[in-house]
């Protein structure tokens, strides 16, 4: 399964956002915490109809740091 999670950092620090599921409905959520249950609530039995290729492992480099795909919109 493919989610996609949207994360705004507020001005006091809080987290907010939601995360999208493939079949088009999404979570909001207002906090950490809020975040947590809905990533805790996901079904990976699951699997969308869009999502039939395989997932591979993500690539790592040794020696590297993980890339990060954060902007500040």
């Amino acid at each position: 399964m493919r989610v996609i999670v949207e994360v705004y950092r507020e001005a006091g620090g809080r987290l907010t956002g939601a995360v999208h599921h493939p079949d088009g409905s999404r979570d909001p959520f207002a906090s950490t915490l809020d975040l947590l249950r809905v990533l805790e609530a996901l079904d990976l039995s699951r699997r969308a109809d869009s999502d039939s290729t395989p997932q591979s492992p993500p690539r790592s480099r040794e020696g590297s740091e993980p890339e990060s795909e954060v902007s500040d919109d």
